[in-house]
């Protein structure tokens, strides 16, 4: 029987004795079966069924990377309850009164590891006496619900049905080749949909699953490298970022110790997404793992958001050429083609669909979509507006970036993501935000350890390759820059600080 919900994916694995899933943390790492997390899974249904959670109910949880949060997601959605994945802060604003209003906004009576007026709180406890089935339902049932970042503002609902995350996680394993005797790694925050997807996907095509602490990786990469050694096949997903921090540790470890051929041997698919692809980051990582086994077309771009359940389109690299598209000062990453099931256009104001190389906004439609924000809206059918801007090369998706994030200075506009670009190609600068500032722009930077920036050379540069001279230009310590909870510059906020004259001194 094929599976229409994810209770009924997720239980349909559970005899698979072969299959383990481990929870790494700084103290201690926990290995299961398959048998005996499946177990687990149900024995959590039962202790939440027995502290008055129904089938249908909201429950509001920050999903964790160990073992408890994980398997408080799990025993939710094999109740038949709803999970309502909140992120962990959320800039420019108070958690309470952000927790408080996804409470109104949903409905919502329980709590998971988050409290505020109106929730129980729930406990992780297992009842294996009081162990249901899974939950009856159709693929048209919502499965979970995930918030936008809150990049631009305050977090948007995102509700997902069955048969748009079972659509999206089979076309995510048939780009990766997935299937059982393989392992799926992940490091990244399960309050972010790259991991919550990552963890989901693994679990339901039956793979080995590591599911490593995102602090404990970044302390120590290698560590979790080698728990995937000798696997048969490895996947796994990268933002940029993460990129160049291993690169960087792989650097440091290779002048410590001679590389080991073998350590990246079995990887097959680095799924890389979530922010800006730069051709630098792919360069320097290829470069820092050639002698370590890294096999550079396990590298798949990819456009993905969370109103898609996760990837949107995909493109496996297989060299630098074709890997981007390089014009004037701006390179961007070839984001492939659409997903299975999914279908996408580049069209103009007027909605009229652009040409060949010709810049539009992006839209999607098709069965991975969500039902809208307010959980009405068939994307099946409705195009739906992602907001971001781009085009098509031959077929394949270029981006451009957020139109919300677009500069525009006398009528000229450029995307901000493009002028971070060209700043941190300068020596010394590791990281560039671009903001909004007096009708203009200003470029918040963060030099490299050790370096010092000329403030003017970083405008002299972003003037001379987009006809725009950035009002200003901060020199802020990293830890200055306001993150969302998925890793990306909170500009909105951001933007405010630097109004407000708290971020640091223009230069």
């Amino acid at each position: 029987m094929i599976a229409t919900t994810l209770q009924e994916a997720l239980a349909g694995q559970s005899h698979r004795a072969e299959a383990t899933v481990t929870f790494g943390t700084s103290a201690r790492r926990e290995r299961l079966t398959y048998p005996e997390f499946g177990a687990q899974i149900a024995a959590a249904a039962g202790g939440f069924a027995d502290q008055g959670v129904r089938r249908g109910d909201r429950v509001l949880l920050r999903v964790g990377s160990s073992r408890e949060g994980v398997l408080a997601l799990l025993g939710l959605i094999h109740l038949g309850a709803v999970p309502v994945s909140v992120k962990p802060h959320v800039p420019g604003t108070a958690v309470e009164r952000y927790f408080a209003a996804v409470t109104r906004q949903q409905g919502a009576r329980h709590g998971f590891r988050v409290s505020g007026p109106g929730l129980t709180g729930l406990r992780l406890v297992l009842r294996p006496g009081d162990a249901p089935g899974p939950a009856r339902g159709g693929p048209e049932d919502v499965a979970f619900i995930q918030y936008t970042s809150g990049s631009t503002g305050m977090p948007r609902p995102i509700p997902l049905s069955h048969r748009a995350v079972l659509g999206n996680i089979e076309a995510i394993s048939d780009v990766a080749g997935m299937k059982p005797g393989h392992a799926g790694l992940i490091a990244l925050p399960l309050h972010h949909d790259m991991g919550l997807i990552g963890v989901l996907t693994s679990l339901v095509r039956g793979i080995d699953l590591v599911v490593e602490e995102p602090g404990t990786f970044l302390r120590r990469p290698l560590a979790a490298l080698r728990l995937v050694r000798d696997a048969e096949a490895v996947h796994s997903a990268f933002p940029d970022f993460m990129l160049r921090y291993l690169a960087a540790r792989i650097g440091e470890a290779a002048g410590q110790e001679a590389p080991d051929a073998g350590l990246f041997g079995a990887w097959r698919t680095v799924f890389c997404g979530a922010e800006p692809i730069r051709k630098p980051s792919i360069d320097t990582f290829v470069g820092a793992t050639r002698g370590w086994g890294f096999d550079p077309t396990a590298l798949v771009f990819c456009y993905g958001l969370a109103e898609a359940a996760l990837m949107a389109t995909s493109h496996r690299y297989a060299d630098a050429e074709t890997g981007f598209h390089t014009e004037g000062p701006v390179t961007t990453a070839c984001l492939g083609t659409p997903m299975p099931r999914l279908d996408l256009r580049i069209v103009d104001a007027s909605g009229r669909e652009c040409g060949e190389a010709e810049a539009g906004a992006v839209q999607l439609r098709g069965a991975t979509l969500f039902n809208g924000y307010d959980g009405t809206t068939d994307h099946r059918v409705a195009w739906f507006d992602t907001g971001d801007v781009g085009c098509l090369r031959s077929g394949r998706l270029h981006l451009s970036g957020r139109r919300s994030d677009r500069v525009s200075v006398n009528g000229v506009n450029v995307f901000a993501a493009d002028v971070e670009q060209s700043a941190t190609e300068l020596p010394g600068v590791a990281e560039c935000v671009a903001l909004p500032y007096e009708e203009s722009f200003a470029l918040v930077v963060v030099a490299r350890r050790g370096e010092h920036i000329d403030p003017s050379e970083v405008a002299h540069r972003v003037a001379a390759d987009f006809g725009l001279a950035p009002r200003s230009v901060v020199e802020v310590a990293h830890s200055a820059v306001a993150r969302t909870a998925s890793g990306k510059p909170a500009r909105t906020h951001m933007a405010t600080l630097l109004e407000q004259g708290v971020l640091g001194r223009p230069s």
